[in-house]
């Protein structure tokens, strides 16, 4: 199967987040065509897919998501139709996650040309992981488990790699905890600020300070907890006026020394008077699989690419976070920086890997 073909024939399709059912119905007609069962699922506006070709206990299973981030402006080229220059191939998802996507369906096709397996496959797809939406693979799974369907171990063809394609094993996932800080004060002449006190002042101070924590170390699976600001506001157009209001975003990514009630309590011991908090709970830390699956896995990147893989949890939240509920789930993909950049690409160099990768994989697991 020509991997290039299928990658070109996603690229073209618009899916932009959430707007994915062009490509939904893409894959379903590809694989319907290779013997598999599909089953849409739509739940509100998203689009998902869950396909099976269904051929004994064992069930392998791939997954990823079909919508992209806008393009926005800047792009060389149409990020809608795939151009290649010097040995790269351009276009919106290339490299997240359409490039990945395609090396999948690819090889799942090739694979079952040489041989009939004695286990199943199955293809989990949505169309909302961008938006890390409700209606997406967090429903695919719910499905799946009230009709008890069982899944051995699955793949998550995401850009997941810090350099290298194929060379990291991501298997699980720090957690994510959004807070919002609120400052009030008087609102005043900027002449005045000394009588009423400059709230700003002491929020900046606290704002510093807070940046500047460090959490814990870490630890033997998973890196340091972080502490990142990400917007601060105060709606001032004004310079002579002191506003009585500023607020500030951070987001927390923490490991497993924390969990949400006992982060939420650390930052509000931390709140002098005058300022105030919300929190916005976004994914907790998990580990994805057990050792067998992350071991099989890896024994089968080291045949196909001549090293060991690393493993670990670097990176940000993906569908792994439903699908681990279910399943023994990983990533593997491409580099992560290439990610929502203006020219997205994906090497055709990596593309063939990704196919290889995949591949193999499909080969190894009918001997275990």
């Amino acid at each position: 199967m020509d991997v290039i073909k299928v990658l070109s024939d996603f690229v073209s399709f618009k899916t932009v987040t959430p707007d994915g059912e062009i490509a939904i119905d893409y894959c379903a007609d590809f694989l319907a065509k290779i013997g598999f069962k599909c089953k849409k699922l739509n739940f509100g506006s998203v689009s998902n897919l869950y396909a099976k070709y269904d051929n004994g206990e064992k069930n392998i299973c791939f997954a990823g998501h079909v919508d992209v981030v806008p393009p926005l402006d800047g792009w060389d080229s149409d990020p809608f139709v795939l151009t290649e220059r010097n040995g790269l191939l351009y276009g919106r998802g290339t490299n997240d996650m359409k490039g990945g996507l395609s090396a999948c369906l690819s090889a799942i096709s090739d694979f079952l040309q040489t041989a009939t397996p004695n286990f199943s496959i199955s293809v989990i797809l949505t169309s909302d992981e961008e938006i890390m939406g409700n209606n997406g693979t967090s429903k695919v799974v719910e499905w799946l488990q009230e009709r008890e369907e069982k899944i051995t171990g699955c793949v998550l063809c995401e850009s997941c790699s810090p350099d290298k394609t194929g060379e990291y094993i991501k298997i699980g996932c720090r957690g994510s905890l959004n807070v919002n800080f609120y400052s009030t004060g008087t609102q005043c002449h900027i002449v005045s600020g000394s009588k009423f006190g400059n709230h700003l002042h002491k929020f900046i101070k606290f704002l510093t300070q807070f940046s500047n924590i460090k959490l814990d170390e870490g630890n033997e699976n998973f890196s340091p907890s972080d502490i990142e600001m990400t917007s601060v506001d105060v709606g001032n157009t004004v310079r002579n006026i002191i506003p009585s209001s500023a607020s500030a975003k951070f987001n927390i990514r923490f490991n497993d020394c924390w969990n949400f009630d006992k982060l939420e309590n650390f930052v509000k011991e931390k709140l002098p008077q005058g300022i105030s908090a919300n929190f916005e709970r976004f994914g907790f830390p998990f580990i994805g699989s057990d050792k067998n699956f992350i071991d099989f896995l890896s024994n089968s990147l080291e045949k196909t690419l001549g090293f060991v893989p690393k493993v670990g949890t670097a990176g940000g939240n993906s569908d792994a976070l439903s699908l681990h509920k279910i399943t023994n789930v990983v990533e593997i993909g491409t580099p992560i920086a290439n990610a929502h950049i203006v020219n997205e690409f994906i090497a055709k160099e990596d593309l063939e890997k990704l196919h290889k990768i995949y591949f193999n994989i499909l080969q190894d697991f009918s001997k275990i």
